[in-house]
């Protein structure tokens, strides 16, 4: 047993106003990730000519919409219109804003997106069929992530394509978060009561598409990015407190026990490579491409 002879861990999951602080930092540091990413979408945008004809798009769990503003700005995306959906009220005023200034038409819904989401009239898409469906980074908050990307496919155009975005593994975020989970107190830390699961997998959403569904084309790349958590590595963070390493984790850093920040710490130090003068971690970005054959 992991926990045998030692207390339980109680530090509580992030809230969603502590993840939405936690997602700001992982946009502003400094990350090869967004790098991967804008070069993956860049050929998905220009191998199904989404930067030649208008495209109708729908966006589960868009957050700031920064990413969704980086694909019109940088990579020529043809937007039409987006249905932009994003539950977590810490994101929206900043999504709104991102999107006027792409001066597209679209729809915010802050509800949740499952099995059983209908858009119920609120859709600015008539036949609710969408050229483009993105998922960046977003299923981790999933009660059931699988579920979600087989639900998404009946708003896919026959042409279309979906977009997912989401840690490789095994990797560095599904490790702290399991060594989180495996060792706290299950009535205070548990997947249903983390904002996200970060042990959710790429390989493990590809898989499950593959094997449901064989009218479906899945394609799984991976590649190996670096964000910058140099102050965490030399000890120099504010109190402790973990900046991107709670990030992965779900709760945070300073409400560990003594002995489990120190063996948080010996797990992040092999992880990591002088980058410069900056420690870095490396850490697996995946993306998975789903269309119909």
């Amino acid at each position: 047993m992991v926990n045998e002879g030692r207390k339980l861990e109680r530090a509580a999951p992030l809230t969603m106003e502590g993840y939405a602080r936690r997602f700001e930092l992982l946009v502003t540091r400094t990350s090869t990730e967004y790098d991967i990413m804008t070069r993956f979408t860049r050929n998905v945008i220009s191998d199904n000519n989404f930067d030649k004809e208008p495209v109708k798009m729908l966006s589960v769990g868009a957050g700031r919409g920064h990413f969704e503003k980086r694909m019109v700005e940088e990579l020529g995306l043809k937007l039409e219109y987006i249905y932009a959906i994003e539950p977590n009220p810490a994101h929206l005023g900043l999504l709104e804003t991102a999107l006027n200034s792409i001066n597209v038409k679209y729809d915010i819904d802050p509800s949740f997106f499952d099995e059983k989401f209908a858009f119920n009239g609120k859709c600015g898409v008539k036949d609710q069929k969408f050229d483009f469906i993105l998922f960046s980074h977003s299923l981790y908050a999933f009660q059931d992530p699988h579920g979600a990307v087989n639900h998404a496919v009946n708003f896919l155009k026959p042409d279309g394509k979906i977009v997912i975005f989401s840690h490789g593994g095994p990797d560095i975020s599904d490790h702290l978060y399991n060594y989180v989970l495996e060792r706290s107190d299950p009535e205070i830390f548990n997947t249903k009561l983390t904002h996200v699961n970060h042990g959710l997998t790429a390989q493990s959403i590809a898989t499950f598409m593959q094997e449901g569904r064989s009218d479906l084309n899945v394609k799984l790349m991976q590649e190996t990015a670096h964000i910058d958590v140099d102050e965490f590595v030399r000890g120099e963070e504010k109190e402790r407190e973990g900046g991107l390493i709670s990030f992965f984790m779900q709760c945070e850093y300073r409400d560990l026990s003594e002995e489990a920040r120190k063996e948080v710490y010996d797990i992040v130090v092999p992880y990591c490579e002088l980058k410069g003068d900056r420690y870095m971690i490396r850490h697996l970005c995946a993306g998975v491409i789903i269309s119909f054959k």
